[in-house]
């Protein structure tokens, strides 16, 4: 909105055309004088009565407002997401994301309202503070074109748990593998980051799929030592991991070093098994977290709705391209 003195300035220049148009008797001249059209002259003719304020700008804000949120809905968005929003063991509350709250209030409670409108609700709200611009890279997401195209296989540090002396904290370590068509999920948890935990999982792993039919066909790592020599030239033997996929005929894929992006599918599931489990809960014993996120694997592959998958689980996204697929022989 412009300052009210820059508006007076404005209704005082439209005075002055009127003035002119009428002392010069040419509504013509006097337009092309101020440089403005006869339609705009005759706007403020109509609106002119004498004063200056008649001839400022009114406010453009509408009169009514169809689209507005019922008290129904507001109070609807503030039940859900209070439902929804837990307190992670730091202290911290995590709400639902913006697409994730949308599709839980239309699926599951029948709002009809849209993304952007749920969007401006949460900001009346106070949910969202005034976002920083910053630069952002611009990534193509993409999809592979069939189950076990391409795995992404990493490992993410836990936080550690009390052993049977409480003063010694046991590290612990989640190997994760993602297939990059369907997002199911295989992960295991170990004491350490070894050769050998890496090819227990891979072995793990390659069962995992085979027995929902998957065949994998290539397998993508970083340059860490637990899959790979490539970064220790002295060492001139096979690693075992990368044996292990020679003997099964799997192809094998490493990222460039500093380029984590490029292991984007298996970082942003580390992260929301980190929002929607690690951080929820505290565990006395590695027994009882490797049961719990057990449970948790099979919600996220059978029960979770993703977003990148049209709001499917892994497994319906699995199912939904075969029978896309036998529509496709049987034509």
């Amino acid at each position: 909105m412009q300052p009210h003195y820059i508006a007076r300035q404005h209704a005082h220049a439209r005075q002055r055309l009127l003035e002119d148009a009428r002392r010069c008797g040419s509504v013509s001249d006097a337009c092309r004088r101020h440089r403005v059209s006869r339609k705009t002259f005759y706007k403020w003719k109509a609106r002119y009565d004498g004063t200056v304020t008649s001839l400022m700008d009114r406010s453009r804000r509408p009169k009514s407002h169809p689209r507005q949120l019922t008290v129904q809905e507001n109070e609807l968005i503030k039940r859900v997401l209070k439902a929804k929003t837990v307190t992670d063991k730091h202290g911290k509350k995590r709400a639902p994301g913006l697409h994730r709250l949308h599709w839980i209030l239309r699926v599951r409670h029948g709002f009809k309202r849209s993304v952007g409108a749920l969007y401006k609700a949460l900001q009346r709200l106070g949910h969202y503070a005034p976002a920083k611009r910053r630069r952002r890279r611009k990534y193509k997401r993409y999809e592979r074109p069939w189950p076990g195209a391409n795995v992404q296989i990493d490992v993410m540090y836990l936080d550690p748990i009390p052993g049977e002396d409480p003063l010694v904290l046991k590290p612990e370590f989640q190997y994760t593998a993602i297939d990059e068509h369907s997002r199911l999920q295989y992960a295991a948890i170990y004491d350490e980051i070894s050769v050998y935990n890496s090819l227990r999982f891979l072995r793990d792993a390659l069962d995992f799929f085979q027995r929902r039919q998957i065949r994998v066909d290539q397998v993508q790592t970083d340059h860490g030592v637990e899959f790979t020599f490539a970064m220790q030239p002295q060492i001139t033997k096979e690693h075992p991991f990368e044996r292990e996929l020679r003997k099964e005929g799997i192809a094998r894929k490493l990222t460039p070093i500093g380029k984590p992006h490029l292991q984007g599918k298996v970082e942003r599931v580390h992260r929301v098994d980190e929002d929607e489990f690690h951080s929820l809960r505290r565990f006395r014993s590695s027994r009882e977290r490797k049961r719990a996120f057990a449970a948790y694997l099979r919600r996220y592959n059978h029960q979770r709705p993703h977003g990148s998958l049209d709001w499917r689980s892994p497994i319906q996204h699995l199912e939904a391209w075969r029978q896309q697929q036998q529509s496709v022989t049987c034509v």
